[in-house]
């Protein structure tokens, strides 16, 4: 099987518009939001300041900053300056010319970022159920979202921007699927009902907002990349990650990877990344649905689980790389993508792309490519199941460094765990779950937090949790039943939960991209076994991070030596940011419905 394909672009229709489609679309377009005003945003002097407009920060998604007032000689000094109660959790709030921009529920919410009093906030009539992880600011407007909507406002004023889509709000992901497949989506359709999500902030460039669609869970019929107007709402191209048929960029290399079952899954949870100079865009995608029963969907299912790189303009496929085959552990691979330039052994620049996921490994391209910077090799796996009709794929691709060896996982792959009765029902990565027993798999890993690169390091830093879960699958075939918990994601299988006897634990981990070598970790104390923030690097030589104890750290960016600790009241699951504001630095972080933020005296 090739897991690498390299693309010839081929000539695409002129763009269409969707005007036409917004009268008639549904979902939350008629929606309108209400705006409180409440406080002044600050003064702000005309130099000093330096702003944080998107989730991870820039088009590389480096969530690295420049500001180094707060180093490795000055951290040990930090102390909080103000908090916010709000509810809010996997935030990382935007700072814009002195003011912070976070969703908290529906809503969306501005504070004056040197005092933490509120500025507006913007509250949606129509709440959704979401997992949000921030909006992105571009030209004076914030771009928030609602369950499958877009919602645009005044950064000044947090009121709805008129012209934008239906009186400020879109219903970006239903005029997609309209867009797309028109002869299957009415403009009555709901995309919410499907299972449609929008949970992570668009990327931005040049009066364009890019936006992924999620949740596998909600057993979609693929994931979506949406390109559309920033100014209008009108949809440029839309990308489905899992092809549907013959007219979807991709159907010749995915059509045989699904048996006849159906082609679901493969939701986009994190922001893209973009490269301006290649006129690349870059996304992972999560796992196919049903999650741990492979029965209905032989083969690999492309592409789920897969890094991916479109045409910037178009859309269109250039190359992919599938870092699970079949998945059957809900191994979303979906922390990143993060872009990189370092230097290769060889002296020449190696311009990078890397992603991780829960199964605890890290994957390294050339982003021009999609070439594994060193080798990925596939590799034989366990595949005895007992699961009625599965059939497991055999082999699974390892990352190498330079050396020709594995690399380190960031995390544990393998539990060993003190009870012999446990440790009896232990099993390495890979191993497909039982319909007769128990078994207990690694299951922590990289979950959405994303990864930073400094460029004063070369390093990239990847946070993971040691962890396991004990699970006993319920196959289903080609059904999809509501599960325990009643939205689909436990709907094939009967248990899952910590192990008593293995206490999970956070990690941080620098790679040295160009050798894939591990050139530092950190461990320490973590609550839940599921999830982990994501963390930031900056000029001043530190690496920070929260975990879900309430701990937040900075740790030397060269040597991993912990130099700064803060206990917070509440877990921490949101990634950190940073800004200046009339030449003060700030660190801020979301310790659950806390917004912390940090300064010297």
């Amino acid at each position: 099987m090739i897991s690498f394909t390299s693309l010839h672009v081929r000539p695409i229709a002129a763009i269409l518009t969707v005007v036409a489609l917004m009268a008639g679309a549904s979902s939350s377009a008629g929606q309108q939001g209400r705006t409180t005003t409440q406080a002044e945003p600050p003064n702000i002097t005309a130099s000093g300041q330096t702003n944080w407009t998107s989730h991870n920060l820039d088009l590389d998604n480096s969530r690295y900053s420049a500001l180094d007032e707060v180093n490795t000689e000055t951290v040990e000094g930090l102390a909080e300056r103000w908090s916010y109660e709000v509810v809010v959790a996997q935030v990382t709030p935007l700072v814009i010319d002195g003011v912070m921009y976070f969703h908290a529920g529906p809503n969306v919410i501005a504070i004056n970022a040197v005092t933490g009093d509120e500025v507006w906030s913007l509250e949606l009539n129509e709440a959704r159920r979401n997992r949000v992880r921030g909006p992105t600011y571009a030209d004076g407007k914030i771009y928030a979202y609602n369950g499958p909507s877009l919602v645009a406002a005044d950064a000044r004023t947090g009121e709805l921007v008129e012209s934008f889509g239906d009186g400020g709000v879109l219903p970006v992901v239903g005029l997609a699927l309209q867009h797309k497949y028109p002869d299957t989506y009415p403009p009555t359709l709901d995309p919410h009902e499907l299972g449609y999500r929008i949970t992570a902030a668009p990327a931005y460039h040049d009066g364009t907002l890019y936006v992924g669609a999620a949740l596998s869970e909600g057993h979609i019929p693929g994931g979506l990349v949406i390109a559309t107007d920033a100014t209008t709402g009108a949809i440029e191209w839309v990308f489905n990650t899992i092809p549907q048929r013959p007219q979807d960029d991709g159907w010749e290399i995915a059509q045989d990877t699904w048996g006849d079952g159906q082609r679901a899954g493969g939701g986009v949870w994190t922001q893209p990344a973009i490269d301006l100079d290649l006129g690349l865009i870059y996304f992972n995608t999560g796992n196919p649905s049903p999650d741990y029963d492979g029965s209905a969907r032989p083969g690999a299912n492309l592409f789920t689980n897969s890094t991916i790189a479109l045409d910037l303009e178009t859309g269109a496929l250039r190359w992919y790389y599938q870092a699970i085959h079949h998945d059957l552990w809900d191994w979303d691979h979906v922390t990143g993508p993060v872009l990189f330039d370092v230097t290769g052994a060889d002296g020449e620049i190696i311009r990078g792309v890397g992603s991780a996921g829960k199964n605890c490994l890290i994957y390294l391209w050339n982003r021009e490519t999609g070439e594994p910077i060193n080798p990925m090799v596939e590799t034989l796996v366990p595949t005895e199941s007992n699961v009625p009709g599965e059939v497991v794929y055999p082999t699974q691709p390892i990352p190498y460094n330079a050396r020709g060896v594995q690399m380190t996982p960031f995390c544990a792959t393998y539990v060993h765990l003190d009870d012999p009765e446990q440790q009896a029902r232990s099993r390495p990565m890979y191993t497909p779950y039982s319909i007769e027993e128990h078994l207990i798999v690694a299951h922590g890993g990289s979950s959405f937090g994303s990864p930073a690169f400094s460029p004063r390091t070369g390093l990239l830093y990847v946070t993971g949790k040691n962890a396991a879960v004990s699970m006993i699958v319920r196959p289903l075939g080609d059904s999809l039943e509501p599960g325990p918990h009643g939205d689909g994601h436990s709907a094939n299988f009967e248990e899952l939960s910590r192990i008593p006897a293995y206490t999970p634990t956070t990690t941080l981990t620098a790679y040295e991209p160009a050798s894939g070598e591990e050139a530092w970790q950190a461990v320490f104390p973590a609550l839940s076994p599921i999830g982990a923030s994501g963390n930031l690097a900056t000029a001043g030589d530190l690496v920070f991070q929260g975990a879900d104890d309430g701990a937040f750290y900075a740790f030397h960016a060269e040597t991993g030596e912990q130099l700064f600790r803060y206990q917070a009241q509440r877990g921490i699951r949101s990634s950190p940011m940073t800004y200046q504001v009339n030449g003060k630095q700030y660190v801020t972080v979301i310790a659950t419905n806390t917004v912390l933020t940090f300064a010297l005296p």
